[in-house]
């Protein structure tokens, strides 16, 4: 997982190994899609505070990109989220990822800005009761 999330998003931006992990990471709960005998997908699910969630290092390999694989596993975390009775996720989202989010029901909050030398903007989306 770790190593498909570094392709996706770090090494792009030639960034060293490691780079994809954080603190969060162990306490996280994480999703992964397999394709080929490999991990092709993943994004992470935390709590911010006892209402709202984070969503995070979204990631799906590019030759396994605009087949719903990553459109599933946000559909999981929300699942998940509304499971663990938050009641809104967050997320920060590259600017090139805006409809996705959108078409997922997220919105956007404030403006936008630079995030590793690219434009990101910050979303929310209100989970159903």
């Amino acid at each position: 997982m770790y190593h498909q999330r570094w392709l996706v998003l770090r090494a792009p931006l030639g960034m060293a190994r490691g780079t994809e992990q954080d603190k969060y990471d162990s306490s996280a709960f994480h999703v992964v899609a397999l394709g080929d005998r490999k991990v092709v997908g993943s994004a992470r699910l935390r709590e911010l505070s006892p209402e709202v969630g984070g969503i995070a290092y979204v990631c799906v390999l590019p030759e396994f990109q605009h087949q719903g694989i990553g459109t599933k596993l946000l559909q999981k975390l929300m699942a998940t989220a509304q499971d663990q009775k938050l009641k809104s996720l967050r997320l920060r989202s590259r600017i090139t990822a805006l409809y996705f989010y959108q078409r997922l029901g997220f919105f956007t909050q404030g403006e936008p800005f630079d995030y590793l030398n690219i434009p990101h903007i910050f979303m929310h989306l209100n989970l159903g009761e």
